[in-house]
């Protein structure tokens, strides 16, 4: 691609160009019978959307800092990926792209797939002879069940594969005991071959650091991810530094050209300004323009994403259902923003709950509305939650008042919305610690027969009068609103659910079951992923109360 670039326009603008060559390459790498996949988040960079690569919608997920020497080489229960296991099933192989800046191949690829991959054939091993029985369409005999740990050469060495060996039982021990695999059956039928992984850089298939080869893809004995790393690697540079100076094509000035940057899209919170890789493929041309200066570029991604946004908030969605998944055999609904467009999420809800900061213009005349029209009560409530790291106490101190919100329409049979910006992350949240107390923990997600009898009237002590005062469209009163948002209102709710329930005081959840309930509402809504923070903020709303102090 044809770029000029003055050596003052700086790093900044560079990463962008970077870009545009980086996925060039991975079109020049196509074998047209493979799905081509990113791996989220830097990944999703590399392959422009909608394009004849991307054959596939499945989400996949292999963190680099689950691989890391730090983490002991983890095994991720949040991140199962098991829509991958459903693809491979079907194609036999695919390509799975990502980068770095600093290695050739991102930790993601070198140590977090290789253990993945281990874990899972020596789980389905596990579960095989449980079940003691082949599967009938597995032509793989027992005994040739492949187990083994396969890493890259250039990358790990044989110490660090005999640790990371050494380490594998135990990560299939704490998925085995987790439970996080739902459906057990489904996977040993879906998982009827190994997995294995390969490794291409810059064109070159990587040896494998048990010095074991895969001469090329067997299709009849393996499942195989192929990852690919589509950047190119400066020679004679440091490891920790590939970034050089790249002139422009054709042009033998110094002058004209851009820094080179592998694995340029790595870390995008840092760089990106809020620019999404959809974002940036649709407005290519206009980003990569020679003449644009690091604050031409900052200036022109900030109008896209405004005009984003803007285009986000007129869009009235043709069916709200469409943005929302049910979770389990309860009217409970998880969702995006466009869920709840008023008036047309009213034909498929009737409470909703935001979990957002923002709220549609006219969501509370839509209300009054559907009652003044269609003499039709709908409820609504919003928990004034920040997005992401910009909240930090909000979504602790809301909870009760969301999850009592679920309760009570739920118990009256209604059909209820959680949305946030996305449905991802806060609305998850809410719906993980309704799971938590409303469920037993297995599937498919159903409520627990005693959830009819949780008496919310019970958690306040009303005086004469107040049962008349209603919290805004809630359907809930004011005084328990009150009393849940109080300083101690965490311990009020937590005390209520225990005597509700009639269990010990004892935490409800912990790190274990909170992944475990993660991965049952995934089933369900495919794409939640609450963030670390989340997670931690419903650790400690669960296990931090005073109530606990003496386990």
């Amino acid at each position: 691609y044809d770029i000029l670039e003055s050596h003052e326009n700086g790093i900044g603008q560079s990463t962008t160009r970077t870009l545009h060559p980086d996925a060039s390459s991975t079109t020049s790498q196509r074998i047209k019978s493979f799905p081509w996949l990113p791996n989220k988040n830097c990944g999703s960079w590399y392959l422009p959307p909608n394009n004849e690569l991307t054959t596939s919608s499945t989400e996949v997920y292999f963190k680099s800092s689950d691989g890391h020497i730090t983490s002991n080489y983890a095994f991720s229960l949040k991140r199962l990926n098991l829509p991958l296991i459903e693809l491979l099933h079907q194609v036999n192989s695919c390509f799975l792209v990502d980068s770095s800046v600093r290695k050739i191949l991102p930790d993601s690829f070198s140590r977090t797939i290789p253990v993945w991959c281990c874990v899972m054939n020596r789980i389905v091993q596990r579960y095989r002879a449980e079940f003691r029985q082949l599967d009938e369409n597995n032509q793989v005999d027992e005994a040739e069940w492949d187990t083994l740990l396969y890493t890259p050469a250039s990358i790990v060495s044989p110490d660090e594969y005999a640790e990371i060996s050494s380490l594998i039982d135990s990560r299939v021990e704490l998925l085995y005991s987790s439970k996080a695999i739902v459906n057990p059956s489904w996977l040993v039928s879906t998982l009827s071959k190994p997995l294995r992984p390969m490794w291409i850089v810059e064109g070159q298939v990587q040896s494998y650091t048990n010095s074991l080869q895969l001469s090329s893809v067997e299709d009849d004995k393996y499942y195989t991810i192929i990852c690919c790393n589509p950047s190119n690697y400066h020679e004679g540079s440091s490891s920790k530094n590939h970034i050089h100076w790249k002139n422009h094509s054709g042009s033998d000035e110094t002058s004209f050209g851009y820094y080179y940057t592998p694995g340029a899209a790595d870390d995008d919170s840092e760089w990106g300004r809020n620019l999404s890789p959809n974002l940036f493929w649709s407005n290519c041309e206009t980003l990569l323009q020679p003449n644009l200066t690091d604050d031409d570029t900052d200036a022109l991604i900030d109008t896209i994403i405004q005009r984003e946004r803007d285009n986000h908030l007129s869009c009235v969605p043709p069916n709200s259902m469409e943005h929302g998944d049910k979770i389990g055999n309860i009217d409970l609904w998880i969702g995006s923003y466009e869920a709840a467009k008023p008036p047309t999420c009213w034909d498929n809800f009737d409470a909703v709950l935001n979990i957002t900061d923002t709220e549609y213009p006219d969501m509370q005349e839509s209300i009054k509305q559907q009652q003044e029209q269609r003499q039709r009560k709908c409820f609504y409530l919003q928990l004034p939650v920040a997005e992401g790291k910009k909240d930090k106490i909000e979504l602790e101190r809301w909870m009760p008042v969301g999850l009592v919100f679920l309760i009570h329409h739920l118990q009256q049979k209604r059909r209820v919305l959680v949305y946030g910006t996305k449905g991802r992350d806060r609305a998850v949240a809410v719906v993980l610690a309704f799971v938590v107390l409303a469920c037993p923990h297995t599937y498919p997600l159903k409520l627990k027969e005693t959830f009819a009898g949780f008496d919310i009237d019970t958690i306040s002590q009303q005086q004469q009068g107040e049962a008349d005062n209603i919290y805004h469209h809630s359907d809930l009163h004011l005084v328990l609103v009150d009393v849940l948002l109080e300083k101690n209102g965490r311990e009020t709710f937590l005390h209520w659910m225990h005597n509700q329930a009639s269990l010990p005081q004892e935490p409800f959840a912990d790190k274990e079951s909170l992944r475990i309930v993660l991965q049952l509402v995934t089933q369900y809504r495919e794409n939640a992923e609450p963030t670390r923070s989340t997670m931690q903020k419903l650790n400690r709303f669960f296990m931090s109360s005073s109530m606990y102090r003496h386990i």
